[in-house]
């Protein structure tokens, strides 16, 4: 019986994204089979599998598998899993591996606001989306928003300033909204996927959206960095085709 690249999901949607990945990869390099074993933290019950973007086609489910590697986001796999020059080689590939969603819109700009549950990463204030959009000369019709805490005050500076679309209405902040979160992070994720314009300042969750539907153009804060563990390179250095790394202003934790 081979042995696998066993993955424990931890994290969220993108987080996981990065697991599945990384994880199948490496299992073919090393002629392993790829499965899952659970859920290792909070997110129990939202795992790609729970909401749907993965099947039991895509990867199995641990039986009796000689475990080779536990993927479970260890502090010296979140370097490797993190570092987006692993996955350059890999793009097609990667793309080929989860459901198409056809790229629709073309005339307006989607734009990520990660706020909820960041912890010590940086906010990002309406006056970074705002500069990033005039100094790149963004040109769109209309703005479309998906975030995790839909009454946060970026959230309504958008709305107020561009007339802004807000898609999402889940609070991940709160334990309430979990059991919705599970039901609508999915939606969310693909309906991002049908912009050919994206604007983002730090979060995995537009990441792995932009990098599945290879938008035309992505912006992005090119000092972003999720953890902070010794060797680890910043998300912020992502140079894929199409990906600008921008730093309009000086972020500040909130």
């Amino acid at each position: 019986m081979a042995n696998s690249i066993n993955i424990l999901w931890k994290n969220g949607f993108g987080n996981q994204l990065f697991q599945y990945s990384y994880g199948r990869i490496l299992a073919k390099q090393m002629g392993c089979s790829l499965t899952y074993g659970g859920t290792i933290d909070r997110w129990e019950g939202t795992s790609l599998i729970d909401v749907g973007f993965l099947t039991d086609s895509d990867i199995k489910k641990h039986t009796d598998e000689n475990i080779e590697v536990n993927i479970d986001y260890n502090r010296e796999q979140a370097v490797e899993l993190e570092n987006p020059h692993n996955y350059a080689d890999h793009l097609d590939s990667i793309r080929s591996w989860f459901p198409k969603v056809e790229k629709t819109n073309t005339d307006d700009l989607m734009v990520h606001v990660r706020v909820g549950d960041n912890g010590p990463n940086i906010y990002t204030p309406f006056e970074w989306y705002k500069k990033a959009i005039e100094d790149n000369n963004i040109e769109f019709d209309k703005i479309y928003i998906v975030t995790d805490t839909p009454n946060d005050n970026t959230v309504e500076e958008l709305k107020s300033y561009y007339g802004a679309n807000l898609v999402s209405d889940v609070n991940v902040t709160t334990i309430g909204d979990r059991k919705k979160y599970k039901n609508n992070v999915l939606e969310d994720f693909n309906f991002m996927r049908k912009f050919d314009k994206v604007l983002f300042s730090n979060s995995t969750f537009p990441w792995w959206a932009s990098v599945l539907s290879n938008p035309s153009e992505v912006w992005f804060n090119n000092e972003w960095q999720p953890n902070h563990y010794n060797g680890m390179i910043k998300l912020g250095e992502t140079n894929y085709k199409n990906w600008n790394g921008i730093n309009p202003i000086s972020l500040k934790e909130k």
